[in-house]
């Protein structure tokens, strides 16, 4: 009897449980495509900034394009991380009861990941290699094409490497994750009056840093082989080749974990033996009730996702909105990315108290519980924040020596009282439960516009006499400026403490009834495209966004930055004013952002409430 029939039919087996996870993949896209619009929506935007890419590839510069496709490549990695990408996709553990092995297991997986919105769009994206390519002849356009083709498989297969191995590592590396994106994002869109000038350049052509870096990241390897010498363009797509081949060699490992052992990596179990010590630690000086609640928010700070999450867009958005000016030359603002870091960890403080659920019975049962809770959240977030605000304006000190730095370290213990005591307050004023405290989501968010403004005026208010007195004070003056500094961190910690205090020990029964509630009052839904019937019933809740939205343009380019800092720009009005009229007009825009502001929160809290 020939073997022929049964490696045919074995042969047949495979390629049918290989398709089986494409086939699950369409069946989910479909259905998914027909609930929602919003993968649809994603992919029409795609398209637009695919075709923009392939029309800047025609006449556009090499190193850029390397580089816009490397960026490309990248988003395709992280950003299914950040926006859930994970739900809708076929994993290994979906397999395990199938019987198929290892290697074909992957090329279906590989095969299903492939069918989507995202793969197709990226496919197009890099299309754009080859048509710049175009110019140098078809051998070039073959070879471009055949590396776009690899940059394409290694966003596929490194998309499913990530999802599959964060989605098990826990949520911290999620939301750490989360964090450095949305602060990346806010922090570009914040100097995005520094970023543009360089953007510019570089669409025109790369500097020639850039253009020397690019000899070492793969996106700009394929234009490159087609363009130089051949053996470099050999060495080039070879490497490429072998970098492709590794990420599918350790996908398939990966694939082999979880269809034996049901998760990709098991962690290795520890276990941790408290030893006695001689003292009390670091905290001795803190009496023993505060120490604890100390000590347990120091570890939830560490442990809890939403919480690393915020720390981590805190530290990005002060690093970047202090950094990225650099880009047009303009150091000053460098020393301050340690009181911008510290600003935004106090405003995302500003909803903890909604994370923790019915543990605030804890301090109200406790003879002076409500008074160590309040003290020991604020010891924590110190001890927590002060060394990295102290490290980034240490640091930006070092890079530019040159410039004065004495009013950023002087803000830095006025923002530091007010961010650790002040949000403490505004959590118990404003409680906002999460459905889950014990299972929280990026989309748990504690924190609302409110929250967030109040705490960051207070760490405005605290640092205002600072600034007072840089601005508007002698020279002789500028010795007191740590003293001003450490005086109104001080009366900010004791102001907050104080009301935090009244809060919790008059109200406590009532904070806790609100953090103990699983569901939310029904909130105003925004339309995500134009909606003009929405806009004509909404117009309170529309004209309260714009206000927020926009109030913030007069504070801080137009007001602060002159005044403050003495930055100039073509769209900075009092940038172009001298002496007294430049200080009017800084303050006029100071007080027009602020109006603004105010008029925004009072509009956001009379908008129509939906009903229940």
């Amino acid at each position: 009897m020939s073997a022929e029939p049964l490696v045919a039919g074995r042969s047949a087996g495979i390629l049918r449980a290989t398709a089986v996870p494409a086939r699950m993949r369409a069946t989910m896209l479909r259905r998914s495509l027909r609930e929602h619009p919003g993968p649809t929506v994603a992919g029409l935007v795609g398209l637009l900034a695919a075709a923009w890419l392939i029309r800047y590839a025609l006449h556009g510069d090499q190193h850029t394009l390397g580089l816009l496709t490397g960026a490309w490549v990248l988003g395709w990695i992280v950003l299914p991380l950040l926006l859930g990408g994970g739900r809708g996709r076929v994993h290994p553990a979906h397999l395990r009861l199938e019987p198929i092995g290892g290697m074909p297991a992957a090329i279906g997986l590989l095969a299903a990941s492939a069918i989507g919105i995202g793969p197709a769009v990226s496919l197009v994206a890099l299309a754009a290699l080859p048509v710049h390519a175009a110019r140098y002849g078809t051998v070039a356009v073959l070879v471009t094409a055949f590396g776009a083709l690899l940059l394409w498989l290694l966003g596929l297969i490194g998309s499913a490497i990530a999802l599959e191995v964060v989605g098990h590592a826990g949520g911290p590396v999620g939301a750490l994750l989360t964090g450095i994106f949305t602060g990346t994002a806010m922090g570009v869109a914040g100097s995005l009056w520094a970023v543009f000038p360089w953007v510019s350049v570089l669409l025109v052509a790369a500097p020639p840093e850039v253009a020397r870096a690019m000899a070492y990241v793969p996106s700009g390897w394929p234009v490159t082989a087609a363009t130089g010498p051949a053996g470099q363009g050999v060495r080039m797509m070879a490497t490429l080749v072998g970098i492709v081949a590794l990420c599918a060699a350790a996908y398939l490992m990966l694939v082999r974990r979880v269809l034996t052992a049901g998760v990709p990596f098991r962690p290795r179990a520890t276990t941790v033996v408290s030893r006695p010590r001689a003292g009390r630690g670091p905290l001795g000086w803190v009496p023993a009730a505060t120490r604890a609640v100390a000590g347990r928010e120091l570890r939830s700070w560490v442990r809890h996702p939403l919480r690393l999450q915020y720390l981590a867009f805190a530290v990005v958005y002060g690093a970047l909105l202090a950094g990225l000016p650099l880009l047009s030359d303009v150091d000053l603002l460098l020393p301050w990315a340690g009181p911008f870091a510290v600003l935004g960890a106090a405003a995302m403080s500003a909803g903890l108290v909604g994370l923790d659920g019915t543990a605030l019975w804890l301090p109200l049962t406790t003879p002076g519980g409500e008074r160590a809770e309040v003290r020991g959240r604020a010891v924590a977030w110190l001890v927590l924040v002060a060394p990295i605000g102290v490290l980034l304006t240490v640091a930006g000190v070092v890079l530019v020596p040159d410039v004065d730095a004495l009013a950023a370290l002087s803000t830095l213990p006025a923002l530091l009282g007010a961010g650790a005591a002040v949000p403490v307050w505004v959590s118990l004023l404003r409680v906002r439960p999460v459905a889950d405290p014990r299972h929280p989501t990026a989309a748990d968010n504690p924190t609302d516009i409110v929250s967030v403004l109040v705490a960051t005026t207070a760490g405005l208010i605290a640092v205002a006499p600072v600034l007072a007195l840089v601005v508007w004070g002698p020279p002789e003056a500028a010795p007191l400026l740590p003293l001003v500094g450490l005086l109104s961190g001080a009366g900010a910690w004791w102001g907050g403490l104080w009301l935090a205090d009244e809060r919790l020990a008059r109200r406590g029964l009532e904070v806790l009834a609100a953090a103990g509630q699983r569901s939310r009052p029904p909130e105003t839904v925004l339309p995500l495209t134009w909606d003009a019937q929405w806009y004509r019933e909404n117009k309170t809740t529309a004209w309260a966004l714009g206000l927020l939205t926009v109030g913030w343009i007069p504070v801080i380019p137009q007001g602060l930055m002159p005044l403050a800092f003495g930055i100039d720009g073509g769209w900075i009005v009092a940038g172009h004013l001298d002496g007294g009229a430049r200080t009017a007009v800084g303050l006029g825009m100071v007080g027009l952002g602020v109006a603004m502001l105010l008029a925004g929160l009072v509009l956001w809290d009379r908008r129509p409430q939906p009903a229940s």
